[in-house]
């Protein structure tokens, strides 16, 4: 029972004969103050611990919804820049075709040389937009996730293709195919992994003047198949390199005679590596370019 508020007593029968037993009482009481006191002190801490949970729970969820909304804006801004150049680069080709098909609708006969010149001109953008435009789907596919065709690859047979379609149709840019001995076989597109070894190449041939060597390496290291691309030529300026493989990003030409190509190569390499499992770097270089793609042997 209570007395007061802060004791409790318990009253009992002593042992003993029967008599003294009917008679006696024994009252125990205690002092609850330090019990009230440890609990105070127990309710008070878990109050504080749950204000502090309860902040920081709120700090987390703000955190998380600041970060998604970074995300999703910085998204929509590489996609707005993305719309932007695309709309940009297939705007150019369209252009020139505009401006060749209404020389090409002069029908005065001594305008015959000029209209044959317009329709090859004409025929050389189309063919410039179906490429850039083929470039365009296959990093949508790739950022879509679209899943591989994926087999056993062996990329030495690959890189050996690889190196004789470029000498067959660029004799003027001679290509060394370094193979290290040993397997060679990965798991993955082989119409993409071509395709990188390719992109590669081209992108050497096209910053490189006529004679530069370009060398293919192939080797394995730490599980991972290796592809190195390097050549002998300018190197890559060092404004380029932190950039080197987003989209749109275009060096100059052989000779510094303005930009080529459509600026996807290599952002095309890096999304194919990607969706691979591996990884392209451009690395350190005292001279020339020096790409390294690395791939896991198997997926």
């Amino acid at each position: 029972m209570g007395i007061g508020g802060t004791y409790r007593a318990l009253v009992v029968r002593p042992r003993g004969p029967a008599p003294d037993r009917d008679r006696t009482y024994v009252v125990i009481a205690r002092s609850m103050a330090d019990a009230h006191q440890a609990v105070t002190r127990l309710l008070r801490a878990e109050a504080a611990a749950s204000l502090v949970l309860l902040a920081a729970v709120a700090c987390g969820a703000r955190w998380l919804g600041g970060r998604a909304a970074r995300q999703r804006l910085d998204a929509e801004r590489r996609l707005r820049e993305f719309l932007a150049a695309a709309g940009h680069e297939l705007r150019n080709p369209l252009t020139t075709i505009s401006g060749y098909a209404q020389l090409a609708r002069v029908g005065h006969p001594s305008s015959e040389r000029m209209r044959e010149e317009a329709f090859g001109r004409m025929s050389t953008e189309v063919e410039r937009m179906t490429s850039l435009i083929d470039e365009l789907v296959l990093l949508s596919e790739l950022d879509l996730g679209r899943s591989l065709r994926v087999r056993y690859v062996d990329l030495a047979e690959l890189c050996r293709a690889a190196v004789t379609a470029a000498r067959d149709c660029h004799p003027e840019h001679p290509v060394r195919l370094l193979v290290a001995p040993g397997e060679h076989t990965v798991a993955g597109d082989p119409l993409r992994l071509h395709q990188v070894v390719a992109n590669l190449l081209a992108n050497a041939r096209t910053h490189t003047p006529p004679g530069t060597t370009t060398t293919l390496g192939l080797g394995t290291e730490d599980d991972h198949r290796v592809i190195e691309v390097t050549d002998d030529g300018p190197g890559v300026p060092d404004a380029l390199r932190a950039r080197i493989f987003d989209r749109f990003v275009r060096g100059e030409g052989a000779g510094g005679g303005g930009s080529t190509g459509s600026g996807l190569g290599l952002s095309i390499v890096a999304a194919i590596a990607a969706a691979h499992g591996g990884t392209v770097t451009l690395e350190p270089s005292d001279r020339g370019a020096w790409f390294r793609v690395r791939l896991p042997a198997g997926l």
